[in-house]
């Protein structure tokens, strides 16, 4: 397999919404492949085809961990069809390197997609477990959302990517999420 160049924040195609896979290809089974070496090598667990490029609706997850092993995931064309709940959740990016910081998810989702072999499938994760978490972030990467829009504190956001010498958070496209900041109001 071959590892695929990460594209960094400030690269257009992270804010281009991707396109539809139409059918599951060698070509598009070839990507994910080559998409999960590249996650491993890099040390993430998700990576979206637009971070390396592609302009396509496909991610892939493995968040296994020692104490819960889990197998690896592709999907593609995905769609978040419920949500629920509200957490605030400490994530990282491959696209941007030594930056962490807290965002705003939701707690439980339930996902359609297809699979590396285009058999639809649909998955409700653990609430508020890191796949709950990392599907919603990299399902983001596919509509040209980045996980700082879901900030909570900009001036920490910005400190940390003037740091790592990435640009500026664009005010506009932080997202108002007025449904996940009335549930966190109210769990305070």
């Amino acid at each position: 397999m071959a590892l695929l160049q990460i594209v960094k924040y400030g690269d257009p195609i992270l804010r281009t919404p991707a396109k539809e896979i139409p059918k599951v290809s060698s070509k598009i089974q070839k990507l994910a492949a080559d998409m999960f070496d590249t996650m491993y090598a890099s040390v993430g667990v998700g990576l979206a085809a637009p971070q390396v490029g592609e302009n396509k609706r496909l991610f892939v997850l493995d968040c296994s961990s020692d104490e819960q092993p889990l197998p690896q995931l592709v999907f593609i064309n995905p769609v978040i069809i419920k949500k629920e709940g509200a957490l605030i959740s400490w994530e990282g990016c491959l696209s941007f390197p030594n930056v962490f910081i807290d965002v705003k998810r939701y707690s439980k989702i339930t996902v359609r997609a297809k699979d590396v072999k285009g058999r639809t499938f649909t998955l409700t994760p653990e609430p508020e477990s890191l796949l709950c978490r990392a599907i919603q972030h990299e399902l983001d990467h596919l509509n040209g959302i980045l996980f700082i829009d879901h900030l909570i504190d900009r001036f920490g956001a910005e400190a940390m990517l003037k740091e790592n010498g990435l640009p500026a958070i664009d005010p506009n496209m932080i997202l108002p999420e007025p449904d996940l900041d009335q549930i966190l109001q109210c769990s305070i």
